[in-house]
């Protein structure tokens, strides 16, 4: 009889000994700002801005700050990005909820 063969060290779970299991009491809340600082969105004319021939359906300058650097969103056969940053910045959702909610003035 051939003796029981241990598991290898990649099936047998991997546990720590001398850390505890982290408790979820333990974690601290989410800190909210004092004064929180609102973004400044303006919903430009495209056409005025870039040319009567542009293909850009939405041109929104946002101001995370107000005395930050503006960031530029296009809307346009591309879809919404950035122009610095692209799609994944943080000013396309902002522009993207401005001009959908429709509280711009043309």
């Amino acid at each position: 009889m051939t003796p029981a063969r241990k598991p290898d060290k990649a099936a047998r779970p991997s546990a720590r000994r001398g850390t505890p299991p982290i408790d979820a009491s333990a974690i601290a809340p989410v800190q909210f700002d004092l004064f929180p600082v609102k973004p400044v969105v303006d919903v430009l004319d495209a056409r005025a801005v870039v040319g009567p021939r542009t293909g850009v359906e939405d041109l929104v300058r946002v101001r995370l700050r107000p005395n930050d650097a503006p960031h530029l969103v296009f809307h346009d056969r591309h879809g919404w990005y950035c122009e610095s940053h692209g799609p994944s910045c943080h000013a396309v959702t902002l522009a993207r909820e401005e001009v959908k909610g429709g509280t711009h003035v043309d």
